[in-house]
């Protein structure tokens, strides 16, 4: 392509100009898949296991917590495609962390919110923690990040990532070479297998490494490898704008991992499919073109992409006002329905709360911004 047609594409920066670059619309979609799979992994192994269900299904719930490292992965690779070329001045890395606050907050104090009267009190002395996202920042064999919401220990490592973000990026910004961006990507992998990295959480088994090292930092390779990957699909739209992948072909790459995870290999193994089955899937389906990129980028798996991030915070206190309400009077359909009714409530939350929440929050503090800049 010549200069002025990358350009046109926004593939390369013009000077002043914000790179403006086209949705990723099957990644918004895959979102929805890895909170369901969270879910199942709290709420549906042990049911399964209860009916006897074939016993790989059984195990591939018990893995759902995998599913976090595809948010994580998809997190890294989803910024760098947003962000590379768009942080080059203070202003920018400014909008930068007001935007990563739009996108966490107002979702996560609505969640405390709605805990506060399932709790029956206010939190109090190491739980306030959860105010500044600062839970998880402790060695995983510690509990903390587990305090008041158990699934916000993940947004308070997200916080970490896009505290790194800028930093990380850095480097990236010059690695230009394909080869040296490959060689980085199988560095990470190789850290992330090694490090069973996937499955990393509050409350480990005490180890050197779990009691010496902040949960974030030893989450931190899954964010980079996503970075990494996005910087490779990046290069590869400017060498080749106009060929996308085969879904047919991804989808060949993902089944053999599931199948690996669902026959209860061990630590080792399975952190190695999930690293590989996530990376693939996210670097393919990101150009991809058939059936599978279809699915995902339909509109209602777009809504439910969207609503993902409600789904996976609102999960247990949906599941905890269900059984209150139903348990005495409908005993088990509490538990059947809980799912449907979270399903639902999310898309709510996210069309009609979180999605122009964003958007006060944003204008709010860019408002705050630019009328200190004049008050100067």
């Amino acid at each position: 392509m010549s200069t002025a047609e990358l350009l046109h594409e926004g593939l390369v920066p013009t000077p002043g100009k914000r790179i403006r670059r086209g949705g990723l619309h099957a990644l918004t979609g895959i979102r929805f898949f890895a909170a369901i799979w969270v879910l199942a992994f709290h709420f549906g192994a042990a049911f399964t296991e209860r009916v006897h269900m074939p016993h790989p299904i059984t195990v591939f719930l018990q893995h759902g917590e995998l599913g976090v490292a595809l948010f994580f992965m998809l997190s890294g690779f989803i910024l760098f495609y947003t962000y590379q070329g768009n942080l080059q001045t203070p202003r920018d890395i400014y909008k930068f962390f007001v935007a990563r606050v739009a996108r966490l907050y107002p979702v996560y104090l609505l969640a405390i919110a709605i805990s506060i009267p399932l709790h029956g009190r206010l939190p109090d002395r190491g739980e306030l923690l959860i105010f500044p996202m600062l839970q998880s920042w402790v060695p995983p064999v510690s509990g903390t990040g587990y305090a008041w919401i158990i699934q916000a220990w993940t947004l308070s490592v997200e916080a970490f990532f896009y505290i790194c973000f800028p930093l990380l990026l850095f480097p990236l910004r010059r690695a230009r070479n394909t080869a040296t961006l490959w060689l980085c990507a199988a560095a990470l992998f190789l850290l992330n297998v090694a490090l069973r990295t996937p499955l990393f959480h509050p409350l480990m088994t005490a180890t050197w490494l779990t009691r010496s090292i902040i949960l974030p930092v030893l989450c931190l390779p899954e964010f980079a490898l996503g970075m990494v990957l996005g910087a490779l699909f990046l290069e590869k739209r400017n060498r080749e704008p106009d060929v996308p992948t085969n879904d047919w072909i991804t989808a060949a790459g993902i089944l053999p991992c599931c199948v690996l995870i669902a026959s209860g290999v061990g630590d080792l193994l399975t952190s190695l499919a999930a690293v590989l089955c996530f990376g693939w899937s996210i670097y393919r389906l990101a150009n991809g073109r058939g059936w599978l990129t279809n699915l995902l980028s339909s509109r209602p798996m777009l809504l439910l992409g969207g609503a993902s991030f409600s789904i996976y915070l609102l999960q247990a206190l949906v599941r905890e006002g269900v059984h209150r309400l139903l348990s005495r009077s409908h005993p088990g359909l509490d538990a059947a329905l809980s799912p449907l009714v979270l399903i639902i409530l999310c898309c709510l939350i996210f069309l009609y709360y979180e999605e122009p929440m964003r958007d006060v929050v944003r204008n709010l503090l860019f408002r705050k911004k630019t009328e200190a800049k004049v008050a100067v």
